[in-house]
């Protein structure tokens, strides 16, 4: 019976998925289990015998398998990690107990983790380099709009000079304030201007085309935000004159302490159908998106142009 128990343990013993072995105070071999007897045999190419000659081989080069700091690769693919303690018995006796732990599922996913790390970093450093050509965009990005915003001041110049010419107003009563600005545009020279100055400039040139602006509401005071709202109203200005041959514009400005909006309109003939936006319309709506806001056109019943954009654009570019 006592020898059924014995071998009964003795094989629980060997089949442990860990290899596990003791050593005496002297270092001599006492018990050892099959899978650190296979295991020890695997990575050396020795059978066991004490403890010192395991600790030396275990920290020279290894006949199968690799080594990572303190695991070892076997192989088989397998992971091990050594762990070493002394451990005391009922009648005193010492001896030092060492386990191989398969690690080798934890050992996989360390592996993954290193990886995905590694792939941050390039997606870090590919991100810092997306930061540099965005900066260079947003730098081309307002040198397109000054161009847009020459562009169309020089349009609105020429339908307003056309005019007086063709009505034979003396040239005394041309308002040159939208060529003037052309000009400190093109020299660099104008910064972006406050509320009143902005309205001021947009009513006379609305004028000197032979449009009146009826306005409701006031441009917030978010400067960003502003601008984005009068570029809207001149673009809607200038095609109203053109296309529609408006007499009136209509202009409801709208803020709620975090958006600022903008709903225009004209007198002029309604749209005969769904509206193709031109190389203005289109401009505008990549100004407006690339500032976090949306834009809207409607044909039916009438004309109708509607932007908002949040505060804080400086932010959201």
């Amino acid at each position: 019976m006592k020898r059924f128990i014995r071998n009964s343990v003795k094989e629980t013993f060997d089949n442990l998925p860990s290899g596990i072995c003791y050593f005496d105070k002297n270092g001599v071999l006492t018990l050892c289990n099959y899978r650190m007897y296979r295991l020890f045999f695997d990575l050396t190419g020795k059978d066991l015998q004490s403890l010192p000659e395991m600790q030396a081989d275990l920290k020279g080069d290894l006949i199968g398998g690799r080594k990572e700091n303190d695991i070892f690769l076997s192989e088989d693919g397998s992971a091990w990690h050594f762990s070493q303690e002394c451990v005391t018995t009922q009648d005193g006796s010492t001896y030092t107990q060492v386990v191989a732990s398969d690690i080798t599922e934890l050992y996989r996913r360390q592996r993954e983790l290193e990886q995905d790390n590694q792939r941050l970093k390039e997606y870090a450093e590919r991100m810092r380099r997306l930061s540099a050509d965005i900066i260079t965009l947003i730098r081309e990005e307002e040198i397109l709009n000054m161009k847009m915003r020459v562009h169309d001041d020089i349009g609105r110049s020429v339908i307003a000079t056309r005019r007086f010419l063709q009505q034979n107003r003396p040239m005394s009563e041309l308002d040159l304030l939208v060529w003037k600005n052309a000009v400190s545009l093109l020299k660099h020279n104008t910064e972006l201007p406050q509320e009143q100055d902005a309205l001021a400039s947009l009513m006379s040139a609305a004028y000197g085309i032979g449009i009146r602006i009826i306005l409701d509401g006031k441009l917030p005071e978010d400067a960003a935000a502003a601008d984005v709202l009068i570029a809207a109203i001149r673009e809607c200005m200038t095609n109203a004159v053109r296309h529609a041959k408006a007499r009136e514009l209509y202009v409801y400005l709208t803020c709620d302490g975090k958006t600022a909006s903008v709903a225009i309109t004209n007198d002029g003939a309604v749209p005969s159908g769904r509206i193709t936006e031109g190389g203005g319309l289109t401009s505008l709506r990549f100004r407006v998106s690339q500032h976090g806001g949306t834009m809207q056109v409607r044909h039916t019943p009438k004309f109708e142009l509607m932007v908002s954009v949040p505060f804080g654009l400086e932010e959201n570019r």
